[in-house]
């Protein structure tokens, strides 16, 4: 209990009682006064002899921990904010680089595309002019059979003149019949 609570409950106290008493005077001296003060002065000495520096110690040790843990929590923050900057950093400089992969891959895929589609014209251009050289000598061929037979159609037919030494008609009608033979026959 505070100790002025009590001294001052201990004064209201005794006076009422000296006034209970008897009627005493009111300008009387009483002695309870100075030993109250004289004892109020003894217990605040004895107080800040012994509890006051005990007291303010620790409240100074309670304020010294309330400003360190401030200053931790700072320095926590801090520390977070700048985990949370490195961390931003780290994250733009990893979309950096895949955007860079990305970029990169995308420009292989179109390079080899493109390689892709040269090969293809090439072999089509390739495909396109050995069917060229084949047609190509396949017409020769045609032409060179097409003429060994007229060639043979044509001594086949100067043999039947010579033999037959026909008049004019006879020419025509032999001449007529070596048409149709050339007709019918394959090319």
């Amino acid at each position: 209990m505070n100790p002025f609570g009590i001294g001052f409950a201990y004064t209201i106290a005794s006076a009422a009682a000296s006034e209970g008493g008897g009627g005493g005077n009111p300008v009387a001296i009483d002695y309870t006064y100075p030993s109250q003060i004289l004892s109020f002065l003894i217990l605040v000495f004895i107080l800040a002899k012994f509890a006051w520096k005990p007291l303010m110690e620790m409240m100074e040790k309670r304020r010294q921990n309330i400003e360190d843990n401030l200053a931790n929590a700072e320095n926590e923050r801090k520390e977070a904010e700048r985990i949370r900057q490195e961390y931003q950093a780290e994250m733009l400089k990893a979309r950096q680089q895949a955007q860079g992969i990305i970029e990169k891959a995308t420009k292989n895929s179109e390079e080899r595309a493109s390689e892709i589609l040269a090969e293809a014209r090439k072999e089509t251009e390739k495909m396109k002019q050995a069917a060229l050289a084949d047609i190509e000598r396949e017409r020769d061929k045609a032409i060179a059979d097409v003429r060994a037979q007229v060639v043979d159609m044509s001594i086949a037919v100067a043999e039947k003149i010579i033999q037959q030494k026909l008049d004019i008609k006879g020419q025509e009608a032999l001449i007529e019949q070596f048409i149709q033979e050339v007709g019918d026959r394959p090319c």
